[in-house]
């Protein structure tokens, strides 16, 4: 499924609901660095998933100027190079996710959406424009696989 992006909403909207984005989607169940186990991820030549990943759009490509950030879900366990990763403003991205099980990928404070099929990935072509810290999740498990801190 392609990627989905909300229409763009005031400021105001967007500097009233910031405080609620950091929280995540599910408030009380805030995971701290250190609660789940996280592991490195795998290189791809040792990777037990298989990538069954659409290419990025030609416009963010994986290139020198465009930083690949990946994070795998197995066996209900995140593998991730950093739980928190810094970002910078206009910075490009491309967030490749991988999962053992058929989910929903959301971007938080860009709200985007992206499924990843079982056993394969996605990847979510990103330009950088907000400030803050936004969580990546694996949307219906409620599963934050990263934070994107963007200064």
């Amino acid at each position: 499924m392609p990627l989905r992006r909300l229409p763009a909403r005031p400021v105001l909207v967007v500097l009233a609901l910031s405080s609620a984005l950091l929280t995540g989607c599910s408030a009380g169940n805030e995971t701290v660095a250190g609660d789940d186990p996280v592991v490195p991820v795998p290189s791809p030549s040792t990777s037990a998933v298989a990538s069954a990943a659409p290419s990025p759009s030609p416009s963010l490509s994986p290139s020198p100027s465009v930083r690949v950030i990946t994070a795998t879900y197995a066996g209900g366990e995140v593998q991730v190079d950093s739980s928190r990763v810094e970002t910078s403003l206009g910075e490009q991205v491309v967030l490749r996710i991988s999962s053992d099980v058929l989910e929903e990928v959301h971007v938080h404070g860009y709200d985007v959406y992206a499924d990843v099929p079982a056993g394969g990935s996605v990847d979510i072509p990103l330009t950088l424009t907000l400030p803050g810290s936004f969580e990546v999740e694996l949307h219906e498990a409620g599963r934050p696989l990263f934070q994107l801190r963007t200064a």
